[in-house]
């Protein structure tokens, strides 16, 4: 699973996700761009962005960079430039939590929907506010109390 850092109100973030996808692309790493494709769980709304940064090692990862910024800076996601607040600087649109991600391939840099033949690997990403909260339940929580009787009810 991915784990992606949302950038704060006063400061961006640049994330580095390590792939396999080199394993089976068809262009070459020359003429290849990588198209990734972040789509929430909660809201299903799909974020489209080409990596500022690739390096590849020798086939056994690839190394992809991009930035994460802050509300009051545009976004350019043709390089690797996104953001997860809206245009109202709220996470309505692109909230925290579970994503799934795809990878495409493209000989082009331009961000949006990818060709379903040019997908190199998919999987699950978390992304996380920025002060690196990574819990979906508070630590106080308890599904039970251990000390009062529970009754189970068939």
């Amino acid at each position: 699973m991915l784990q992606i850092q949302n950038a704060s109100d006063s400061s961006f973030v640049i994330n580095s996700i390590y792939v396999t996808c080199a394993d089976v692309q068809t262009i070459a790493q020359a003429s290849v761009y990588y198209l990734m494709e972040l789509t929430s769980l909660g809201s299903q709304n799909s974020l489209y962005f080409i990596p500022h940064t690739v390096v590849a090692n020798n086939g056994r990862y690839t190394k992809m960079s991009f930035t994460v910024l802050t509300p009051n800076l545009p976004a350019y996601p043709n390089q690797g430039f996104i953001k997860f607040y809206d245009d109202t600087g709220k996470y309505d649109t692109y909230p925290m939590g579970f994503y799934t991600y795809k990878i495409f391939q493209t000989t082009s840099p331009v961000s949006g929907p990818g060709n379903p033949s040019d997908l190199l690997e998919e999987g699950m990403a978390y992304v996380r506010d920025y002060a690196g909260n990574m819990e979906e339940v508070t630590p106080d929580f308890n599904e039970y109390t251990p000390t009062t009787e529970q009754f189970i009810y068939p």
